[in-house]
């Protein structure tokens, strides 16, 4: 595994999984665990290289505005430059976490064929009907085959969030999850990173 400089001097990427793979994989989400593998053991029978980027909330702010660039935006362009560079030409997969979801829904819309996979985890729908606007405006730019992932009983992102996403994709997926234990938690990426994987790096099982 590697640690270095992400896209700017605010952020911290680690790479981990096969490193020089052909398959990368960029994940995208806060928190205290962003850096971390979701599940190393599940890592290790993929043949491709995960890198995560950790972002803060302040990165992740997107609201909603007719005019001028949120720190949402200026992110996933940072993003974006970044991740043509670890793509080295390849396309690459994605994924995004929670609320770090429409960070990537940016990410994909703007690299178009440069994102072939996106997966979509527990990400709630948009709140206001401006943002709504303006996310399906970007939705109607993806060209992935993207999944999505949601807890049957999230108390933001369950079916519903699922539906208003997948209506507006060209190519999606919905898997719904249930959650043992508290059935109203948040669906954590570790209870789904095989089926995760699976998607945005297809064929690399080892």
């Amino acid at each position: 595994m590697t640690k270095g400089p992400a896209p700017a001097a605010s952020y911290e990427s680690r790479s981990f999984g096969a490193a020089g793979a052909d398959r990368t994989v960029v994940l995208l989400r806060s928190g205290v665990s962003a850096l971390s593998d979701p599940r190393p053991e599940i890592t290790a029978r993929r043949a491709a290289r995960i890198v995560a980027v950790g972002l803060t909330v302040d990165d992740i702010d997107d609201p909603a505005a007719y005019r001028g660039t949120t720190p949402a935006e200026a992110t996933a362009e940072v993003i974006a430059r970044f991740i043509a560079v670890e793509g080295h030409g390849r396309p690459i997969g994605l994924v995004g976490v929670g609320d770090a979801g429409p960070l990537a829904i940016m990410v994909a819309a703007h690299l178009a064929e440069g994102v072939d996979r996106l997966a979509l985890v527990a990400v709630p729908r948009p709140e206001s009907e401006l943002g709504a606007s303006e996310v399906a405006a970007l939705l109607d730019r993806i060209v992935a085959k993207t999944l999505l992932t949601n807890g049957q009983a999230d108390p933001t992102a369950a079916a519903a969030a699922a539906r208003w996403f997948t209506e507006r994709l060209a190519s999606s997926r919905v898997e719904m999850v249930p959650r043992a234990g508290d059935p109203d938690a948040r669906l954590a990426l570790a209870d789904v990173w095989e089926r995760v994987l699976s998607h945005v790096a297809p064929g690399t099982t080892r």
